[in-house]
């Protein structure tokens, strides 16, 4: 599967048995993990699916998960730091209702229909998330909030936002 096809779910952070059982951390709620059958993990820029045994929460932002397959700590540590990815039909709900987690780094920002730069990372500060944007020499920061957002296409990896004026010129 291709990435543009995929949602970002979290990141494998640690080992959590030796029966290759890991932690993800993933600032989602734990709601949205229950019934989930199957995640994508970046192999290298590969997208390869598991089935998952199960998740369950674990501390803040932090998950224990099991994934078929995978029965030791020797292949469990493979996964270790590799991003994780559920497909766009899965609906994630984040904690904070202004955190779109379909938005990735380099998508195209525009404002008004005019393409003001693009995604350069992904700031979420206590549950205020903002991107970083490169617009031509500088970086603007931009909050994601649902009044600025018209439109998030993943497929064409476009933000399109209405944004108050004098925002860019911060």
């Amino acid at each position: 599967m291709k990435k543009p096809d995929l949602q970002y779910l979290g990141k494998f952070i640690k080992l959590f048995s030796f029966k290759g059982e890991l932690i993800m951390f993933s600032e989602v709620n734990p709601e949205s993990l229950t019934n989930l059958e199957s995640i994508f993990i970046d192999l290298n820029g590969s997208y390869i699916p598991y089935n998952t045994g199960y998740i369950k929460p674990h501390k803040k932002n932090n998950y224990r998960l099991q994934i078929k397959g995978i029965n030791n700590e020797a292949d469990a540590k493979y996964l270790l730091k590799k991003e994780i990815y559920i497909s766009y039909d899965k609906k994630l709900n984040s904690k904070s209702e202004d955190i779109p987690f379909n938005i990735q780094k380099n998508f195209n920002v525009f404002n008004n229909n005019d393409f003001i730069g693009k995604v350069f990372s992904i700031i979420n500060n206590n549950g205020q998330c903002v991107i970083e944007v490169q617009i031509n020499s500088k970086m603007i920061l931009i909050p994601l909030v649902n009044d600025f957002i018209e439109e998030i296409n993943p497929k064409k990896e476009e933000i399109k936002m209405i944004l108050p004026e004098g925002l860019l010129d911060l």
